[in-house]
């Protein structure tokens, strides 16, 4: 199986690829071709021709929730590619998604319009569902841990959102299986409840724990100690794959707790399993 990064907040500073504000991961398995969102703006593509992909032979597609920086370059996606189904949740269409993270309030909706124009494309899911024999979306994230913090600024419609929109995605290979989550809104720990176990050989997504500022206090280096041992003792195997809506903060930490089975992403990472 190959996973590759094909946009994220960052990029190798010794490659040509764009970076954004957006996550899209493009994964292989057998001779099928998959793509988990499309970033922020087109970018996605743009890096993706330059690492010898084709976005017009992906053969399946999936968003993992409704924001715009993974639903961004779905017009995009729609022009390069006239064959792939797209699988999301039934609350993302006619539905509006805003934050307002520092002040105002913003409309960070993915575009209704395409949903309307290209009916036939879109796969709507209200539950667990088995795709393929190796993939299983996960739709139902009980909250036996507490969420990100950074999710109180987020809103469907104008009540406080439930990210009852989010997908996570569970792989099973030969080696063990996986857990690609792009922003865990639901959070790192739920997710893995709903979709991991001792098995579990990587996690690779965001995790939505923002770096603290002057104006806002999200979580504490305990509470984000206490997650990483967390994982480390309860996911013996696991290694997490991380970057996009993970701060810098959490990022240091889980990799000091993890240490080996800590690895941060960036447009044009590449992982073999």
């Amino acid at each position: 199986m190959k996973i590759i990064i094909l946009i994220d907040n960052t990029s190798d500073p010794s490659s040509a690829l764009k970076a954004e504000h957006g996550l899209s991961i493009y994964f292989e398995i057998n001779s099928m071709k998959y793509l988990l969102d499309v970033g922020a703006s087109g970018k996605f593509a743009e890096n993706a021709a330059t690492l010898g992909i084709d976005i017009a032979e992906i053969d399946l597609a999936i968003l993992s929730h409704a924001h715009r920086d993974h639903t961004g370059g779905l017009a995009e996606f729609l022009q390069l590619n006239n064959k792939a189904k797209i699988y999301l949740s039934s609350h993302i269409p006619g539905n509006r998604y805003f934050s307002t993270r520092r002040g105002a309030k913003r409309d960070i909706s993915a575009d209704n319009v395409l949903f309307e124009k290209y009916p036939e494309r879109f796969l709507m899911v209200d539950n667990n569902l088995q795709i393929t024999p190796e993939i299983r979306l996960i739709s139902h994230i009980p909250q036996r841990f507490d969420r990100p913090a950074g999710n109180r600024t987020l809103l469907t419609n104008d009540l406080p959102d439930d990210f009852r929109h989010e997908i996570a995605i569970h792989i099973d290979t030969p080696k063990g299986n996986l857990l690609l989550s792009s922003c865990s809104h639901h959070g790192v720990l739920n997710t893995l409840a709903a979709g991991g176990n001792k098995q579990t050989i990587a996690y690779i997504g965001g995790t939505h724990l923002i770096d603290s500022d002057a104006e806002n206090q999200y979580e504490s280096d305990e509470q984000l100690k206490n997650m990483a041992k967390e994982i480390a003792t309860a996911y013996p195997v696991l290694t997490l794959y991380t970057g996009h809506c993970t701060g810098l903060n959490a990022q240091n930490i889980f990799s000091e707790i993890l240490k080996e089975r800590f690895t941060a992403f960036y447009s044009g990472f590449e992982l073999e399993i």
